[in-house]
């Protein structure tokens, strides 16, 4: 009884919140990881503790199909090069530099369990960076850019945990044994994600009524990631998969209904899940030894600059690279530092941090940082990006569209 009032009145905190936030003119992500995190620490205040497998597979699916429908694959090609140097490359690199940082903060953490942490904070997260982005006017390349990359790189970055925390707990983990990991779990998920959406697909436009395509299409994300988690492969990507395959063709008869269910399931899932983040903050760190709660602010800190930099250079690289070729006016650098900004983290680290093994080496340590950092971008990125946008004069207008390319 206590989980379902708590649930219910987390729905109502999130509407409330979300409605202030509009008036305000405030991210509501960032002002709701401030509620649920302010919350968490009043005494007698129930925070509801989320498994995995209620985040990957109740609260992620629609929320990444949703994402993936909303994607123009014409759009998509334009700027598939890099969209796929950053969510390959940029992510890879990133986990690689938070390890090394990490483990120079603190030389207790070994370099495995330093990568794990990694691995969780490499990508930036559709979810957040959606709805961060939304009221924003931002040109049609740059919005492209900002929102595919968050999708691909989410995937990236969940295989890539999952294969860090097999080699930080079986400890006889080769490079080529992680590989062929990494190959199975994304290229297994790409193979049920797109079984699922073809046969999705189908099964909408052979239903007549608009009700059992609405219903359909609300059943497709669901079933690509439980089919992908019995096949034991990423049900991320599976989801996005499966969704990008059905954004090149709407129902003819559902889709209206379609999409207002998905906008009122969207709305309730993103306000609930970012209020529940700034809850799980406060509980995690109030679970946290005193003796790590000084090394805790110190990675949170150096693990947030740390990403920022590692972006904020990439980036700058693709500019140049651009520059090389003779592509590189001002309004791209304008371009990179938004892109860069809009990096925030959100609600796969989330999923990422819950699925950390009770008995990994610093778990309790990890998944405070790992939240913090969650909030801190949340907080952070998300109240200044609009600032940002309106400062570096980049607002959608007629005419040649400035990329990062």
């Amino acid at each position: 009884m206590a989980t379902v009032a708590a649930v219910l009145g987390l729905v109502l905190l999130a509407v409330a919140v979300a409605a202030v936030a509009h008036r305000l003119s405030t991210p509501a992500p960032s002002l709701l990881v401030l509620v649920g995190l302010g919350l968490g620490f009043v005494p007698g205040v129930h925070v509801p503790h989320l498994s995995p497998d209620v985040v990957v597979l109740g609260i992620l699916p629609p929320l990444l199909f949703a994402a993936a429908r909303e994607t123009s694959l014409p759009h998509l090609r334009e700027v598939w090069g890099v969209v796929a140097a950053l969510a390959i490359g940029l992510v890879l690199v990133t986990a690689v530099t938070v390890a090394v940082v990490t483990r120079w903060i603190d030389g207790r953490i070994g370099i495995a369990v330093a990568f794990v942490l990694g691995a969780v904070l490499a990508s930036t997260d559709p979810v957040a960076v959606t709805a961060l982005s939304r009221r924003l006017r931002l040109p049609r390349r740059v919005a492209t850019v900002v929102q595919t990359e968050s999708l691909f790189n989410d995937a990236t970055s969940l295989v890539l945990f999952q294969v860090a925390v097999v080699a930080a707990t079986a400890h006889r983990v080769t490079g080529l044994d992680a590989a062929g990991r990494f190959v199975v779990l994304a290229g297994g998920g790409v193979l049920v994600g797109a079984a699922v959406g073809l046969l999705g697909d189908y099964a909408v436009r052979f239903a007549r009524e608009a009700t059992v395509q609405a219903a359909l299409a609300l059943a497709i994300p669901y079933a690509a990631a439980v089919g992908a988690q019995a096949a034991r492969v990423s049900p991320v990507t599976a989801v996005i998969v499966a969704g990008l395959l059905l954004a090149r063709r709407p129902g003819p008869r559902g889709g209206e209904l379609t999409r207002g269910m998905y906008a009122v399931l969207v709305f309730l899932l993103e306000n609930v899940v970012f209020a529940v983040i700034g809850l799980q903050l406060a509980s995690y760190l109030r679970a946290l030894h005193a003796a790590d709660r000084t090394v805790a602010v110190e990675l949170v800190a150096a693990v947030t600059a740390t990403l920022l930099i590692t972006r904020a250079l990439a980036l700058g690289g693709v500019v140049l690279a651009g520059r090389a070729r003779g592509r590189a006016p001002q309004a791209r650098w304008a371009a990179a530092a938004v892109v860069t900004w809009a990096g925030a983290r959100g609600v796969v680290p989330l999923a990422a941090v819950l699925a950390i093994p009770g008995d990994m080496p610093h778990r309790p340590l990890l998944v405070a940082v790992a939240t913090a950092v969650v909030v801190v971008t949340l907080v952070v990125q998300g109240t200044t990006l609009a600032p940002l946008v309106r400062r570096v004069g980049l607002a959608e207008s007629p005419g040649e569209e400035p990329g990062v390319t």
